[in-house]
């Protein structure tokens, strides 16, 4: 009965995109000829028993690379239907990857395409039963493909098997995990390398500097993290890190470790923070403290939220490492389109990511991105 609850109330979050036709059979599938990911004890999809690290993919290619290499996208009169499943809706940036799969679908609609494209999300960051429960009413409807950003890296375990059993390819979009048939998304070990390179500079390349990090069991913060820790051991360490702790994605959690920060290390020049959520937080903890922003210290998120951009604006955030949500999320759906109608696309694809700071934070994601729409035969 939990479980159902769970659903029945995650059920008014959704969020959909409903175009020309609907979803076929997994079967009718021109993807379906060959393997998105590599040969798993016999069957063509990714075994969840198997660590799947984006990092260490020979193939990965940039989505820059991946359109250069496969060109326009071929034409195509298969009908198919995707579902979205991502963390929660109560986070913009989730809201903004949801928009992207159906500006995707809008475009191809406008194409001729036949796209049916329905994103859902549980209550909340932490609803890890919730998230595996839409998981599973999902591949009981029969979608073509799932495209997924887990909460944690094994609460929709049991739902991706379920998947793979029925026939249907998992996307991890975003967070990577085991299972995964394919990834899209930003390369998070770059981004802390990108947010610690950025610091070093406003620095002046000397003192201490702390990190507030996201969920534990998740690789993207312990990518953002072991980049940024990495790139000082790396190339400068005059820059310590004295401090790091969890606050999962929580503003409220983020403000108080912060607090804890500013009050053991008085001489702390920077705080790069897993997420722009807890950068947030953490411009709260800094401005009780009487500090004053961009000046006494640096906070840094990782995202791109709008939020985020209204307090670089404002001049209380120092910067974001830009995912291009809404974009990314378009990317990942265009990449899992690509697939589908069988082109050739390898198991990992890398989105762009970009530091924004004041001097570029007025520019729009198309500027920053450098974006072009894509071409459809």
């Amino acid at each position: 009965m939990k479980r159902k609850v769970a659903f029945l109330l995650c059920a008014v979050l959704t969020v959909s995109a409903v175009f020309t036709g609907c979803g076929s059979s997994n079967g009718d599938s021109e993807g379906d000829s060959k393997s998105a990911s590599k040969e798993s004890g016999g069957t063509k999809w990714a075994s969840t028993d198997e660590t799947f690290n984006p990092l260490e993919e020979e193939d990965a290619i940039t989505f820059e690379e991946l359109r250069e290499k496969a060109g326009d996208i071929a034409a195509s009169d298969k009908e198919f239907s995707f579902a979205g499943n991502v963390k929660a809706f109560e986070n913009v940036v989730w809201q903004e990857i949801a928009n992207g799969y159906e500006g995707f679908a809008k475009d191809a609609e406008t194409a001729g395409r036949k796209l049916t494209v329905d994103t859902t999300s549980p209550m909340g960051e932490d609803d890890e039963e919730g998230q595996l429960s839409i998981l599973k009413d999902q591949v009981r409807q029969g979608v073509n493909a799932v495209l997924l950003s887990p909460i944690s890296d094994a609460n929709c375990l049991p739902g991706i098997e379920a998947a793979h059993d029925a026939d249907i390819p998992v996307f991890a979009v975003n967070n990577e995990f085991n299972g995964a048939d394919m990834f899209v998304g930003p390369n998070s070990l770059e981004q802390g390398q990108i947010a610690a390179e950025w610091v070093n500079e406003k620095i002046g390349g000397k003192g201490e500097v702390a990190i507030v990090m996201g969920m534990a069991k998740t690789g993207v913060t312990r990518n953002r993290t072991e980049g940024f820790e990495g790139w000082f051991k790396e190339n400068n360490k005059d820059v310590e890190v004295v401090a790091k702790q969890n606050a999962d994605w929580d503003r409220s959690k983020a403000k108080d470790v912060a607090a804890t920060f500013l009050k053991t290390y008085p001489e702390l020049k920077a705080i790069f923070c897993n997420n722009d959520v807890m950068a947030l937080g953490v411009v709260e903890a800094v401005k009780e403290a009487n500090l004053e922003l961009n000046k006494d210290i640096y906070v840094v998120g990782c995202d791109g939220q709008s939020e985020a951009y209204d307090s670089i604006r404002a001049g209380e955030m120092a910067a974001t490492i830009d995912s291009f949500p809404y974009y990314e999320g378009y990317m990942a759906a265009e990449v899992c389109y690509r697939w589908m109608i069988g082109q050739d696309v390898p198991r990992v694809v890398f989105t762009p990511s970009k530091m924004l700071d004041s001097e570029n934070v007025d520019n729009t994601a198309e500027e920053n991105l450098g974006w072009e729409n894509p071409v459809f035969e």
